[in-house]
């Protein structure tokens, strides 16, 4: 099947747009406007300044960076360079960033300059020779960012040979039984979702695309920034996701389109009716998941369309779509028209309608889903089996074709749009010296999605109040991470192979757990 973009990779389909429509606002950032031929410009000056760097085709560039016109820059740079972008979640702190610096061989990083304490704090990282850094860096050795984007007389390089499966980015998603994999995506694999997201949203050049979700993640890179640049429309961003200012940002943006996670929709909701609610000019806001009680009466308040989908990093984001015409609620859709969707059982084998299983996907368009796990040709192998992409994730086809996503196979809790591996957490848990033996995992929110639970063992003899806990962990993890909830036990459920029965802790919900959001409450309502 052919790919749904013409361009077979980023650095040509940006420089088409900037010979097209040069001086047109390509995007905004908090109302800070760049042009289609300034995107190009300056993403060829971080290529200028990464050759001077003897930065090589196919090297890793670490890009530690939160929302700005910045961070599009220097992404785009490393991808017209041929170097692999390693865009790292801004949270990460500790033992997922060593990680994910170690594991990448990045031989420099482009962060904020704030950032930069997070990685020194994490370790030292040999292959890391430089250092470019956004704001006002002070520290020896770091290179400010507005250096890369100088004007100089010398002619901005040519972008070199690259292919629709040349690597672009390496994306590490949430580790579960181990460290973080890192996803290698190719280029195409982002023209290609940029496209084919417009083409089944059935989206066109009077829209204008608008974003608040981290452009570190590949929703807002593939399905949001792919999309605008697809189109050859404008696109506005936001720094943070607020309560208070969505619906101001997209008035003023005039944004037609959205991406948003479910427990912002919720949010969204949850906010005091108006009688000019529907006043807005969003047409479609995609988002996972939706809660199903909440679908379509948000849609009537809001006067819009919500489509509700499935993903991974690895399946070139999107995999399993509402078709506009025909959404249903509690479902994530049908199979993309390059996909197709399989529910298989223990063994492999399909199962029938209604019988949960674990979803399984296949492309029929080269370059458009993940090339590897990084270095992993073992994990590859196991994922990609037989031709289909493995993603340990629970759910089942209704009567009608439609899908349903159930729950996550593997031990990844979703809170908040973020994927958290329960593995990294109980790695922190485990260092405390009270600690013994402890499980993590998630537990239903009341905001749609998962909180995290962490039930722990103490040493005999000991005592520790669950906000020392907590606290612990929040000075070793990202803040999404820092569990919510925190139960003592005198012993765990185990398998008949010794490992811990999650299942059975995770259908106890919550329970009488420690909660530190009631906790955090009371303290206020005390004082």
């Amino acid at each position: 099947m052919k790919p749904y973009s013409q361009f077979a990779t980023v650095p040509a389909l940006i420089g088409a747009r900037a010979e097209a429509l040069g001086d047109a606002v390509a995007v905004t950032f908090e109302g800070s406007p760049c042009t289609f031929a300034e995107l190009e410009e300056r993403a060829g000056r971080v290529h200028a300044w990464l050759a001077e760097m003897g930065v090589g085709h196919g090297e890793r560039v670490a890009v530690l960076m939160r929302n700005s016109l910045e961070f599009l820059y220097a992404w785009l740079g490393i991808a017209r360079a041929g170097a692999v972008s390693v865009p790292i979640n801004t949270a990460m702190v500790g033992d997922a960033l060593a990680h994910t610096l170690a594991h990448s061989e990045a031989v420099g990083i482009i962060a904020d300059a704030d950032l930069l304490a997070a990685v020194d704090a994490a370790g030292s990282f040999p292959d890391l020779q430089w250092r470019l850094a956004t704001g006002e860096p002070t520290a020896e050795g770091v290179s400010p960012f507005s250096a890369a984007l100088a004007e100089a007389a010398r002619e901005l390089p040519a972008a070199p040979g690259l292919e629709a499966a040349t690597p672009m980015s390496i994306v590490y998603t949430s580790g579960t039984t181990g460290m973080p994999k890192g996803v290698v995506l190719p280029h195409q694999s982002f023209t290609n979702t940029g496209a084919y997201f417009a083409h089944h949203l059935r989206l066109g050049a009077d829209d204008r695309i608008h974003t608040c979700l981290p452009l570190f993640h590949c929703n807002a890179q593939q399905c949001g920034f792919m999309v605008a640049m697809h189109l050859g429309v404008p696109m506005a961003i936001n720094a943070k996701f607020s309560v208070s200012r969505f619906w101001s940002w997209i008035a003023d943006a005039e944004a037609t389109v959205s991406n948003l996670m479910g427990a912002m929709l919720t949010l969204l909701y949850k906010v005091p009716q108006k009688e000019d609610d529907a006043a807005n000019p969003l047409r479609k806001i995609a988002g996972a998941p939706i809660p199903e009680q909440l679908h379509r009466p948000f849609e009537e308040r809001f006067g819009l369309q919500l489509i509700e989908g499935y993903g991974l990093t690895e399946t070139g984001t999107m995999a399993i779509l509402n078709p506009i015409e025909d959404v249903r609620p509690g479902t994530i859709g049908l199979p993309l028209e390059h996909n197709e969707i399989r529910i298989v059982d223990e063994r492999g084998e399909d199962v029938a309608a209604e019988t949960p299983g674990q979803i399984l996907v296949r492309g029929h368009i080269p370059n458009a889903q993940m090339i590897e796990y990084f270095k992993e040709p073992e994990k590859t192998a196991e994922a990609l089996n037989g031709g289909w992409f493995h993603t340990g994730d629970l759910g089942k086809r209704r009567a009608d074709g439609y899908f349903v996503f159930l729950d996550r196979m593997k031990d990844t809790i979703r809170r908040r749009g973020e994927n958290i591996s329960s593995f990294l957490i109980e790695k922190v848990v485990l260092d405390h010296p009270a600690v013994l033996e402890c499980a993590v995992f998630g537990v239903p929110s009341e905001l749609s999605e998962e909180d995290v639970k962490v039930i722990a063992v103490l040493r005999e003899n000991v005592e520790l109040d669950p906000r020392e806990l907590v606290e612990w962990c929040a000075t070793r993890m990202a803040d999404f991470m820092v569990p919510r909830y925190v139960e003592y036990r005198a012993s765990l459920p185990l398998t008949e192979t010794g490992r811990v029965h999650k299942f059975r802790l995770r259908a106890e919900g919550a329970g009488d757990a420690w909660d530190r959001e009631r906790d955090r409450d009371l303290a206020r309502s005390r004082s």
